[in-house]
């Protein structure tokens, strides 16, 4: 009888080791669905950054949402491009809330400064140019490397808002051309 017995005690040892070589499986399981998250999510991040380049702002800002999504929660790059998207559809207000979530959750010195720079731009695209030049000033002092970016933002920026400007006043000036000339020839 006590043969018996020592076999059944050695099943529940058996099971127990059993079950730990298999959870490194399970880990390398999870291991590589994670990898394939990351790559969905950085795929995402990716077709966000191409459809900001074609001007799709509203289907850039989903990309970058959906990225954020697949990351497990707020994710400072993709709030970043959500606010590209959100300044490319001139909602600038929209874009600098993006921004500064982004700034709070990035760590490194470097990307503060990223995140400075388009605070920076935001701001001069709205026209607050004192805001604009403190967050220049703060991504230059975090990473000096970033000054010349910083002018080339700041310009970007400006020449920017002078052709938003020029192209909203531009409508109203023919109008008022077109009154005039019919004016002048009735």
């Amino acid at each position: 009888m006590k043969p018996r017995h020592r076999s059944l005690s050695i099943l529940p040892m058996l099971g127990a080791l059993a079950a730990l070589s298999l959870a490194p499986a399970a880990w390398a399981g999870d291991s590589v669905q994670d990898a394939v998250v990351q790559e969905d999510a950085a795929r995402a991040l990716q077709r966000g950054e191409e459809l900001v380049q074609k001007g799709d702002f509203q289907r850039a800002a989903a990309e970058f949402e959906r990225a954020s999504e697949l990351q497990g929660g707020p994710c400072p790059e993709c709030l970043m491009g959500v606010a590209r998207a959100y300044s490319g559809a001139r909602q600038y207000d929209a874009g600098l809330q993006m921004t500064r979530m982004a700034l709070a959750l990035f760590s490194s010195p470097q990307d503060k400064a990223r995140a400075y720079d388009q605070l920076g731009s935001l701001l001069a695209l709205k026209g607050d140019m004192e805001a604009a030049r403190a967050a220049f000033g703060k991504a230059v002092q975090l990473d000096g490397q970033m000054a010349e970016q910083v002018r080339s933002s700041l310009a970007e920026a400006l020449m920017k808002r002078a052709s938003y400007a020029q192209a909203t006043a531009r409508p109203a000036g023919a109008a008022q051309e077109a009154a005039e000339v019919t004016v002048r020839n009735p």
